[in-house]
């Protein structure tokens, strides 16, 4: 089924290469912030001969949830666009 519709591998190629790339921003978005606070919890953590593991799940989730209220709907717009303005054209492109 190879006609002069279809889109060539560079176009497939490209469209991949975004798709990783915005889902590697928009995980790190999330899991950097995520990441500091942990570190910065279990130095706290080791230096206080702390052991409660309530207390290193909770800052990490308020972090969490912090980001997502503030980054969330960036990144959801971000994945939007993508969806619309790539996935969606090259669909058209094939029919």
């Amino acid at each position: 089924m190879v006609g002069a519709d279809m889109p060539d591998d560079r176009m497939l190629a490209t469209l991949a290469r975004a798709g990783v790339l915005l889902f590697t921003q928009s995980a790190a978005t999330f899991l950097v912030p995520v990441l500091v606070v942990a570190v910065v919890v279990g130095l706290v953590q080791t230096v206080l001969s702390v052991q409660e593991s309530s207390l290193s799940f909770l800052p990490k989730l308020l972090t969490l949830v912090a980001v997502m209220a503030i980054a969330g709907e960036g990144v959801m717009r971000a994945l939007g666009d993508f969806l619309t303005g790539g996935l969606l054209d090259m669909v058209g492109a094939i029919r």
